[in-house]
């Protein structure tokens, strides 16, 4: 009995001593991609068994630190940083799959796209990037603590800190929803659109307080541990890049208060971070930042030693491990409720059908990301996010923020071909999600046109479509390399479509088309040409279908696409030429396939069969140059002939291509194709052979692809050389 009462003695001295000890305060600086040296040096804290008491942080260190005050150990947040996608993450992309079809046409062919507000108003965006991608994350990684809160009652205490754009001042976030105060934290001015909250316009922390030591002070503690990632200041060769100006700029403007709060640090831990930016976010430099801040933390054992012994613990002591359930991917989690926010109740109840997920059902991460991916790739919202209530039965809220769907957009592209080329376009929209859009297109370049554009529906069924186009083209017709003539005409074109549907991947279009040509001269350089032409007028029923899940719409890694169309052409909607009406029958198939992670293999036939007597020249098959349809809807494209020829009723096309992605972004490409034509498609296999070839280095730049193309055939027998930058429209 004695010995009991002993032990407990000395059990209940040890423990009052350890209540009574000091208290430890964590202090994370920011710093951007640097901030992941903070995991290194938390894994030796861990070794160490040093307590945590408080953690303040700012930017990338309030990211590191909040996760780590919910119970994420140094080796799970290692894990995390290396296995995200960070290009992704650092932008407001969706993936190419989640997009409808309207928007995968639309993306990637401006340069430039600028919101205009309901009132006609020009909107600039209020940072480069929305932080959608990012601030889903912080909510994944969160779960559990979507409530508003206490941070202070985290199972380590917690705080971070934004800076306030109206008066300038720092902000003390130690209260609210923690992945919204992260979020704010590391909104880089400019590149991250700020956080609106109470009359408040947040930034980055790192602006007003990048290494909060009184903060964690203020908080409680009475040691400090201070991890600071803060770039030393540049001299003028430190200072060539964007990244490199805003650290510099973030150093500056806080660095009266940050040499103050180093004074107060007890252990002073400074990984060396060069020559590393905020944005050095490879897997290289994640790996190298980690382990230095692990190794600058490990050449500090005997500080962490002693500091344990002045709190009066053993060498080999262990602070109790918070356990907390971490919500994984595939980790089913039960849902109660589902609200849409942001919206009016009309738009919800169409939305809903679209996310697919319902009240009293069990989801995964990965379904609820299905379903953001889905609202975002709408087009109609500047962020998707969301937020799960309760627990462990949750109720969920996707909060949709609405953008202009009104736009003024920019596109530009100069080629070997055309030489220069600038697409400018406004879009009007009545309703953001419902109702009628307009939308005004213009191409100024040797082939001008002017398209205008009425829709009425919604973003995936446009019930009704007018639209009119007036194109000029001059072109030079070849024969085997050789030009033959040269032909100046205008183009009016109306499209009345009855039904155009769009899904995420498939597309099919019904309509009315009528097509007036207007030749203005025709010269013939070539004596035997027996060609008549005259202005003439058509009128055409048309279909379409496509079928496509490429993963990106320039140098794709995976997926497909088939598309099918077939025209009926007239002259009064019945006949032609008081005869049967001719036609028009098309297919194109390409796929990617893997054969590396770096080689791909991409096959792909198309074709195009005229049916019917005397078609005329409009219509007529065309082959040449390195892009579909570029002059003439018709144009199909071979390599080895270099410009536009006119070739016989039924044409097919065989090419394979082999890409070989040798550096990030750079591609170098060897590509065969071979075609037949014949007037009767029946005889096609009996008709004419023509074979062609050529090799490429293309470059995917931030203003567009880049390629470089030679080529040559059997057709034309001239060695053909092709450039382009920018989109293609």
């Amino acid at each position: 009995m004695k010995r009991i009462l002993v032990f407990l003695l000395v059990l209940f001295i040890i423990l009052d001593v350890q209540g009574q000890r000091k208290k430890v305060g964590l202090v994370l600086s920011g710093g951007g991609a640097k901030g992941v040296a903070h995991i290194g040096v938390l894994k030796v804290l861990e070794e160490a068994g040093i307590p945590i008491d408080y953690i303040a942080g700012t930017s990338m260190g309030s990211l590191v630190g909040a996760l780590y005050a919910i119970g994420y150990d140094a080796h799970t947040m290692d894990s995390l940083v290396r296995r995200q996608n960070w290009t992704f993450l650092l932008s407001d992309k969706v993936y190419r799959y989640n997009l409808p079809f309207s928007e995968k046409e639309e993306t990637e062919k401006y340069l430039v796209s600028v919101p205009i507000k309901n009132n006609r108003e020009i909107k600039i965006p209020s940072g480069f990037i929305s932080g959608q991608n990012i601030y889903n994350l912080f909510s994944d990684l969160t779960i559990g603590y979507h409530d508003s809160l206490d941070f202070k009652k985290l199972p380590i205490p917690f705080a971070c800190v934004a800076s306030n754009l109206v008066d300038g001042k720092e902000v003390v976030q130690d209260r609210g929803v923690l992945p919204l105060a992260m979020r704010a934290s590391m909104a880089i001015p400019g590149a991250f659109a700020p956080v609106r909250k109470n009359g408040m316009v947040l930034v980055d922390g790192g602006i007003s307080n990048n290494f909060p030591v009184d903060l964690a002070k203020a908080m409680g503690a009475d040691i400090i541990i201070g991890v600071d990632v803060q770039a030393e200041l540049k001299d003028a060769s430190g200072l060539e890049s964007v990244m490199g100006i805003l650290d510099q700029m973030t150093s500056f403007l806080g660095i009266q208060k940050y040499e103050e709060n180093k004074k107060m640090v007890n252990i002073y831990i400074k990984p060396d971070v060069t020559p590393y930016s905020a944005a050095s976010f490879s897997s290289s430099a994640i790996d190298t930042l980690i382990m230095r801040g692990e190794d600058v933390a490990r050449s500090q054992w005997d500080e962490l030693m002693q500091l344990k012994k002045e709190l009066g613990l053993t060498e080999s002591f262990q602070p109790k491990k918070i356990s907390e359930d971490i919500i994984i991917e595939n980790d089913t989690i039960m849902v109660e409720h589902v609200h849409l926010s942001g919206i009016d109740e009309r738009d919800e109840k169409w939305l809903r059908k679209k996310i697919r997920i319902k009240d009293y059902s069990r989801i995964t991460l990965s379904d609820l990301h299905e379903a953001i991916a889905e609202l975002y790739g709408i087009g109609a919202f500047s962020s998707v996010s969301y937020k799960l209530s309760g627990g462990p039965v949750y109720d969920l809220e996707l909060i949709l923020k609405q953008k202009p769907m009104s736009s003024l957009n920019l596109g530009f592209r100069f080629d070997s071909e055309e030489m220069a080329a600038i697409l400018l376009n406004t879009t009007l929209t009545h309703k953001d999600l419902r109702g009628s859009r307009l939308s005004l297109t213009g191409r100024l370049s040797m082939n001008p046109y002017v398209k205008l554009n009425y829709s009425l529906g919604n973003t995936f069924l446009r019930r009704f479509e007018l639209e009119y186009m007036f194109k000029y083209n001059n072109l030079d017709i070849y024969t085997k390399g050789k030009k033959t003539d040269n032909v100046d005409y205008g183009v009016h074109r109306v499209n009345l479509g009855g039904s155009d549907i769009y899904f995420r991947n498939f597309k099919l279009q019904l309509g009315v088309r009528y097509e007036y040509y207007n030749y203005e001269s025709f010269l013939f350089s070539d004596k035997d040409h027996n060609i008549s032409v005259k202005p003439e007028g058509f009128f055409s029923y048309y279909g379409l279908a496509h079928l496509e899940t490429f993963d990106k719409r320039y140098y794709p890694t995976r997926g497909m696409s088939l598309k099918v169309d077939y025209s009926l052409y007239t002259d009064n909607l019945i006949t032609y030429n008081d005869g049967a009406p001719f036609s028009a029958i098309g297919l194109d198939f390409e796929s990617v396939l893997s054969i590396t992670r770096r080689v791909k293999f991409i096959p792909s036939i198309y074709g195009r069969v005229l049916v019917g007597h005397d078609v005329p020249y409009p219509y007529l098959n065309c082959m040449g140059g390195d892009v579909a349809g570029r002059y003439v809807d018709q144009q199909l494209p071979f390599l080895g002939i270099q410009h536009l020829e006119i070739f016989d009723n039924s044409v097919v096309v065989a090419k394979v291509k082999v890409r070989y992605n040798i550096g990030r972004n750079h591609y170098i490409s060897l590509a065969g194709n071979y075609a037949k034509q014949e007037a009767n498609f029946f005889d096609i296999f009996g008709g004419d052979d023509i074979w062609g070839g050529g090799v490429g280095y293309s470059y995917d730049s931030i203003v567009g692809p880049i390629d470089f193309m030679f080529s040559l055939s059997d057709w034309s027998k001239k060695l053909g050389f092709y450039f382009n930058l920018g989109y293609y429209f």
